[in-house]
């Protein structure tokens, strides 16, 4: 399967610009025979000045949601969209799967938060999730779950045959990302595609092959990096010889 990931641009605009400028860039990635596009965390919003999103948490059904499925369906791509939920009386950092009929196929809320944000009121999703899209199945990660291995390497034993990452909304070095991509990929053997924004010093979005090699990246505002992924390769990342019983200590109860 072809994909694209997006190199989101930081700068404020209105909403409706900033479904517009969507829209070209699905428009785009489409022409290039991209099937999905991949946004990163929060990517479908708008910044403010402040460089908090402009528009509030909604559901996962809300307008933000159906103006993402008109686009899927205009421009015949799927897309791997970053946004808030509201759900319950809570916020979640979630990603929303649509494909290319504009039908909602997953909804991911970002399991592993930092203490600032469970102290400015995120929550933390409950549950992993691999979704299938023409005939694939995708490993979702948004932000921080990038830092937890037993997360990739969760996703891929549930059958994910790739990873799709959705960076982090807050700032975060190349020095720091491109090492941990390449780690993912390499120790789960299978291909990892990130779509981030793009900051001076930021890595924007990038696909690694399974044996970390960079297939595409685009690091200027609104690039699109576009690549095949690569079939995974798990008997090389090692995953055979995994031993779970001297490892059980990793799913302990938490106190």
């Amino acid at each position: 399967m072809r994909v694209a990931a997006w190199a989101a641009p930081v700068e404020p605009e209105a909403e409706e610009k900033r479904l517009e400028r969507l829209a070209r860039t699905a428009a785009a990635a489409a022409a290039e025979g991209a099937r999905l596009l991949v946004l990163p965390e929060e990517g479908a919003l708008a910044p403010s000045p402040q460089g908090a999103p402009s528009r509030a948490a909604e559901p996962s059904d809300g307008p933000l949601a159906r103006a993402l499925a008109a686009i899927a369906r205009a421009h015949r791509i799927a897309l791997l969209a970053g946004y808030r939920e509201a759900c319950s009386g809570r916020v979640y950092s979630a990603a929303l799967l649509i494909d290319a009929e504009g039908i909602g196929l997953a909804n991911y809320r970002r399991t592993h938060l930092t203490a600032a944000e469970r102290t400015a009121g995120l929550a933390a999703g409950a549950w992993l999730s691999v979704a299938a899209l023409a005939g694939h199945r995708l490993g979702i990660l948004i932000g921080a779950d990038l830092h937890v291995p037993e997360v990739a390497r969760a996703l891929v034993l549930s059958g994910a045959e790739a990873l799709c990452v959705l960076g982090a909304r807050a700032p975060q070095r190349a020095s720091l990302l491109e090492p941990l991509l390449a780690a993912r990929a390499i120790e789960n053997g299978v291909p990892v595609v990130h779509a981030g924004w793009a900051t001076a010093d930021g890595v924007g979005a990038r696909i690694l092959a399974p044996d970390g090699a960079v297939r595409a990246q685009a690091r200027e505002p609104g690039g699109l990096a576009i690549a095949t992924l690569d079939p995974p390769e798990r008997l090389r990342a090692g995953l055979a010889e995994r031993r779970p019983r001297l490892y059980v200590s990793l799913v302990a109860e938490e106190d």
